[in-house]
């Protein structure tokens, strides 16, 4: 009964087209910025309006996590033509519609976040056993935030809505990977 699950023990092949994780991370890095970087105006609005009269960096990180965690609807799955795969939405079309799927809220909450001066990146991370780390692959069914916060990276989940911290426990202990344009 307390056997480990049968995909850590059983022997398996694990092939990769990817060499290095910092190219998986550069590539999911180039999938969303131009998604990243389709703001509009009453983004820029909303960002001023949530950050005014906050001093430090961690009030601001934390009101607009709070703001794309509990005013963007998370929908759990999506059947659609226009952004299937790992591409997020563009983000001024997830702020104008009030919802998305993970990496739509992921995507909205970095965008947000880089308008207010922070540095902020799609994270890919995999729920479930831990990935090979030898074997850089993009087999990842979750996508999240890292943003830098007093010289750290701080990972927080936007589909998290009514959780005062910013990662679930359940996401704790994960395979993830911070995707940067100079890979991680």
């Amino acid at each position: 009964p307390d056997m480990p699950s049968f995909g850590s023990v059983a022997q398996k092949l694990v092939v990769s087209t990817s060499e290095r994780w910092e190219d998986v991370s550069k590539w999911y890095w180039r999938l969303c910025r131009p998604h990243l970087e389709a703001t509009n105006e009453a983004m820029t609005n909303k960002v001023a309006e949530i950050v005014k009269g906050l001093d430090g960096e961690k009030e601001k990180v934390r009101a607009i996590f709070k703001f794309v965690s509990q005013e963007i609807r998370y929908m759990g799955l999506t059947l659609e033509d226009t952004s299937p795969g790992y591409a997020p939405h563009d983000v001024d079309v997830t702020f104008n519609n009030r919802y998305g799927v993970c990496r739509d809220k992921a995507g909205l909450l970095v965008a947000m976040l880089t308008m207010a001066g922070h540095k902020a990146y799609p994270v890919l991370i995999h729920v479930g056993a831990k990935l090979d780390p030898e074997v850089p692959q993009p087999f990842f069914n979750h996508a999240i935030v890292a943003a830098e916060v007093d010289g750290e990276f701080v990972l927080m989940d936007p589909t998290n809505e009514n959780a005062k911290d910013y990662l679930p426990s359940y996401e704790s202990d994960k395979s993830y990977l911070i995707c940067r344009p100079e890979g991680d």
